[in-house]
């Protein structure tokens, strides 16, 4: 079972370094680096002995510059299985028993996005774009999620230091739920506001931070925010270390179905719609590759 994990995760690693691209896009004032660049980021944990979990994420970012456009793609996830073994044992006492084990493997965290998106500069500090992502994570509820969205942005500071820019869309969003929602449409026009914040600490350490803002214009106490925030560490020129932190808010989140007992312990009586929790946080530390 690990050996199997084990080749699984080698796989992943070979082929994020197998994918080229030209050299890293650089940011220096006003001045931007044309045509292609590539990042992609790995992380993975296991566990083994008595006790068995394998966590695999990965995410890749390819963009293409042009002098006064920009397009980028990012796809990524992650997933993560745990082993739960139960042993017992048969026999007449301490000293004659033979031991019997049952393995059951199963995902307990899995997540996927995707992230398509133009940009066009109408002056120094004012642009425009249209954008599509798409994410699946059943453990919040969401079985698939695409969003559309179309708006303007500026620029507000943009040294060798600081680059901060602000974006105001009109969004179109398709949702299906792993438990539909009762009376709830699955497709619905929504605003987004957000923000993307990046600052040179040193030569080597920087500090980057997003957070997007959603409303959902049919339901407007459906508001949705996704805020990140990651400190990349340069080891060299193609690689680095980044610690990162994100938190995925909901104020009406996607129900979940869960059996009704009609006592503890006792006959269950059907099944009832209780909503999930509104907030999930995931920490992440990852290798980082630059091409």
């Amino acid at each position: 079972m690990i050996s199997m994990k084990i080749g699984r995760a080698a796989v992943g690693v070979a082929a994020l370094l197998a994918l080229f691209a030209s050299p890293l896009l650089a940011q220096d004032g006003d001045e931007r680096e044309l045509g292609w660049s590539f990042q992609a980021e790995l992380g993975s944990l296991w566990t083994g002995g008595n006790q068995e979990t394998f966590t695999l994420a990965a995410d890749g970012k390819l963009a293409y510059t042009w002098p006064v456009s920009r397009f980028k793609f990012e796809l990524g996830g992650f997933q993560t299985e745990s082993s739960l073994t139960t042993t017992t044992a048969v026999g007449t006492g301490q000293d004659d028993f033979q031991l019997a084990s049952t393995t059951v493997t199963e995902k307990t965290a899995e997540t996927y996005y995707s992230e398509a998106r133009y940009d066009y500069d109408l002056s120094d500090r004012f642009y425009v774009f249209g954008a599509g992502d798409w994410l699946r994570n059943p453990f919040s509820g969401i079985d698939s999620r695409f969003v559309f969205s179309g708006g303007a942005g500026n620029l507000w500071v943009d040294s060798d230091r600081i680059r901060f820019s602000t974006d105001y869309a009109a969004t179109y969003t398709h949702e299906e739920n792993v438990v539909p929602t009762p009376g709830q449409n699955t497709d619905f026009p929504g605003l987004r506001l957000a923000y993307d914040f990046k600052w040179t600490l040193t030569q080597t350490a920087k500090f980057e931070s997003t957070l997007t803002a959603d409303l959902n214009l049919d339901n407007t106490d459906d508001v949705r925010l996704d805020w990140y925030n990651g400190l990349p560490i340069d080891i060299s020129s193609v690689l680095a270390f980044k610690p990162s932190i994100r938190l995925m808010w909901r104020n009406d989140p996607a129900l979940e179905e869960v059996p009704l007992f009609d006592a503890p312990g006792g006959t269950q009586n059907g099944t009832v719609l209780t909503p999930l929790k509104k907030l999930d946080t995931y920490f992440n530390i990852a290798l980082v590759f630059k091409f």
